[in-house]
């Protein structure tokens, strides 16, 4: 039961409102025809292979924060890409907090500010049970949203598969390096892995239950993604266009299931902020010298009035040094891990 909940959080933690709206999948995945189950496959291999050797860094070392991560890793070059790690994850967690806002906005007319406030109301009452919380929401999340999905992927799959094969035999792929694509996607993923699980392997402590989950939230998410590119691929082109790929597939499928989605997208996007409070304030708690709840509450407050506005231009500069130090940190974390055996 343990290893499925760990699951849980691994997938909560990586899908986020880009999965499960089909739009990552598609720009790193659909765009390179039949290659992108290749990609995804390569991708599940490197979820398993760099969680493990992170899981086993983190309980052999003892680390409380992704900032004793980076210390180790980086040693005297830390301080830099503590900053841009920190800055990334709190970008996320503003963009996160203002994308959910704008959706009760759009689609239920709420007014953007009370939206704000209501959103951060939700993550921070679940923040506040820190460990439990992060575990017991996506334990709930996660389910009805891989449910969701797969029921779509079923449904294109029943419905188009001729469609699928016609379109995959005449498709020709708009870029050809999909094994880079797929690294740098895996790359920035177990990077946000690094900022929940090292705090919560600290309190935890049982390493088989954090290997097994996250082979099992790998093989959950591969399934999910195979299934996401196979409908973005069978409905193309007008799938490609779209901002929110699933959304539009699922409108050809009654009423409900775009519903169900709808309300999946919002739930990730909470799940993803709630993922970045916890790394953020495990992170700081000790910096501020105070409380995780007090950093929780003291987090939240100055993102709040930064959700109001654009955030576009800084993650245009700072994804970029992300992706580079990201890849930087998977391969010295390998060496350093082969190294200590």
């Amino acid at each position: 039961m343990k290893e499925l909940k760990i699951a849980f959080v691994f997938v909560g933690t990586i899908i986020g409102a880009g999965l499960a709206s089909g739009q990552e999948i598609l720009q790193f995945f659909t765009v390179y025809g039949s290659k992108g189950f290749l990609g995804i496959i390569l991708c599940c291999i490197f979820y398993i292979f760099f969680s493990k050797i992170i899981i086993e860094l983190s309980i052999k070392f003892k680390f409380k924060s992704y900032k004793d991560f980076m210390d180790f890793i980086f040693g005297r070059f830390s301080l830099l890409s503590d900053i841009i790690y920190s800055f990334f994850i709190f970008a996320s967690n503003v963009i996160m907090i203002s994308g959910s806002a704008t959706m009760l906005y759009e689609y239920f007319h709420i007014d953007k500010k009370i939206a704000v406030i209501f959103v951060s109301l939700i993550v921070l009452i679940i923040s506040l049970f820190s460990t439990k919380g992060i575990i017991e929401f996506n334990s709930l999340v996660v389910p009805f949203s891989t449910l969701n999905i797969l029921v779509l992927g079923l449904f294109v799959f029943f419905t188009q598969k001729n469609a699928f094969y016609h379109i995959s035999s005449i498709y020709k792929p708009l870029k050809s390096n999909w094994i880079t694509s797929s690294i740098i996607y895996s790359a920035f993923n177990i990077m946000s892995l690094v900022g929940v699980f090292t705090p919560m392997m600290d309190e935890i402590k049982n390493k088989g239950a954090f290997l097994k989950g996250s082979i099992i939230g790998s093989i959950i998410l591969t399934i999910m993604a195979s299934f996401i590119n196979f409908s973005i691929m069978s409905f193309y082109p007008q799938s490609f266009i779209k901002e929110i790929p699933n959304l539009y597939i699922a409108k050809f499928y009654g009423k409900i299931l775009p519903t169900n989605l709808l309300i999946a997208i919002w739930l990730e996007m909470i799940s993803t902020e709630i993922s970045d409070i916890y790394a953020l304030s495990n992170r700081f708690k000790s910096l501020l010298k105070l409380s995780y709840r007090k950093t929780v509450f003291l987090i939240i407050a100055v993102s709040i009035p930064f959700s109001l506005i654009s955030f576009s231009k800084l993650i245009r500069i700072i994804y970029p040094l992300y992706g580079v130090i990201s890849l930087i940190f998977l391969i010295i974390s390998s060496i350093k891990a082969f190294l200590i055996r």
